[in-house]
């Protein structure tokens, strides 16, 4: 199969020109884009849409199956991504307009190159080429593509459609591959960071009625007043650090990269945990693979500086480890506010399934970058935020649902994703669709 970097790079450019935004409004998203980069998609890859089934799921998700000849025997391999992007923001602060797609730079700019049109890209790169070459699977091949991702779930995830759709049908997964990981570089040798488990996600409201009136007549407290001494509270509150087996396994992987006294903790963080708590609490990431997180990120009262609030609230987005249940939230939250503070869960689940670091589909993963990284070490991790790949679990009996691509992170000139100036090395496109070009070879022929 002939690589070609410019070839691809010209493809993102043309997914980057549709403005995917998801709203958790589905009023206010422009659904006919997601239609127009349906269309673009069929005409960029005719053997894709000869040769696979393509049905629409949801508003605009997209289901992809290739029947193999089943003489592998293996349960089919699931590629997921998200067709959303996240809102660009002031266009005046990027370098190139965020939905032209510009190449410039050696990079593909605009908002979804990296997050994650690209990985849209090498699945399809990698089929359409595989196609032309003669190649048949021995096992089936599934692609779904999300739309509302970004939004983090709730009624109408297009994951949960999806999911409950292939349930229906009695259809089982082998390997879930989703967004997130790829290979990095740490003391000039080669690592594999792959993302065995993501954290659960809740969003949660605080309100607060109250007659309200006029400014210049205010009682003890506003019910503003109530809810900003509820967001000290929360901060206040933090849940409890804990170790779980996704941060020892990461801990145990990153200690033969650190230096000084982390070095030696990690080699053993059960044994090391008491002396380990108070320096990882110190670290923004690494209190976070340690602890379910609180965050205040959005607060209100009323809409004018002169009118007492009549209702006051603010929204925390939590983070859950394994042993942290939206319900033990709830509970807690409600016991710890101020009399009066209505608690409400807006959306959100709990930690999915950590899936396995010793199953076959793992190491078939570890076989294929070995392959082009002689020496690489596989560094399973933490997802500190969510995907897709979150809802497969139960339909994968393998427990092999991880989020990994085969590109380059270690090349600087790519970066952005939910920031200005989104961008993606083109030199990393060829490795993509490389590593999904092995991965189909090599699955069904893996034990």
């Amino acid at each position: 199969m002939r690589y070609d970097k410019e070839l691809y790079a010209k493809h993102l450019q043309g997914m980057v020109r549709f403005p995917t935004v998801s709203n958790a409004d589905p009023e206010k998203v422009d659904w006919e884009t997601f239609l127009g980069l349906h269309k673009y998609l069929e005409e960029t890859y005719p053997l894709v849409h000869k040769t696979l089934t393509k049905e629409v799921f949801g508003k605009v998700g997209l289901l992809y199956h290739w029947k193999g000849t089943g003489k592998s025997g293996k349960l089919p391999l699931m590629l997921t991504a998200h067709q959303d992007v996240v809102p660009e923001g002031d266009h005046s602060m990027w370098k190139y307009p965020p939905y032209e797609g510009v190449i410039a730079e050696g990079c593909v700019w605009g908002r979804g190159s990296s997050d994650c049109k690209s990985n849209i890209l090498a699945y399809m790169e990698a089929l359409e080429g595989m196609i032309a070459d003669g190649f048949v699977p021995d096992y089936d091949i599934y692609l779904g593509f999300g739309y509302n991702e970004e939004i983090m779930g709730g009624p109408g995830a297009a994951g949960t459609i999806l999911v409950d759709l292939l349930k229906s049908r009695g259809v089982e997964i082998g390997l879930e591959l989703d967004e997130g990981g790829g290979i990095d570089q740490q003391g000039g040798q080669y690592v594999a960071q792959i993302y065995p488990a993501e954290k659960g996600y809740a969003d949660f409201e605080f309100s607060m009625k109250d007659p309200g009136g006029h400014s210049s007549q205010p009682g003890e407290h506003s019910s503003l007043g109530i809810i900003g001494k509820t967001a000290c509270i929360l901060e206040e509150n933090v849940l409890p650090q804990r170790l779980t087996k996704p941060a020892i396994d990461q801990m145990k992987a990153m200690a033969p990269f650190m230096e000084g006294e982390l070095a030696q903790l990690f080699k053993d963080p059960e044994a090391n945990w008491e002396a380990l708590k108070s320096i990882l609490a110190q670290n923004r990431t690494y209190n976070a693979m340690t602890r379910t997180t609180t965050a205040v990120t959005m607060m209100k009262g009323s809409d004018q500086a002169n009118i007492l609030p009549e209702r006051s609230w603010l929204v925390i987005n939590n983070r859950l480890l394994t042993g942290d249940t939206i319900e033990s939230l709830q509970a807690f939250y409600e016991s710890i506010v101020p009399e009066g503070v209505e608690v409400k869960l807006l959306k959100g689940h709990n930690m999915p399934e950590v899936s396995s670091i010793e199953s076959e589909e793992y190491k078939l993963l570890h076989s294929i970058v070995e392959k082009k990284y002689p020496g690489i070490t596989m560094m399973p991790s933490l997802l500190l935020g969510g995907t897709d790949a979150r809802y497969f679990s139960d339909i994968c009996p393998t427990h092999s649902v991880y989020r990994f691509t085969g590109m380059r992170r270690f090349n600087s000139k790519s970066g952005g994703a939910h920031q200005v100036n989104e961008r993606t090395d083109i030199d990393v496109l060829e490795d993509d669709v490389e590593f999904y070009v092995e991965l189909f070879k090599a699955y069904g022929s893996a034990q």
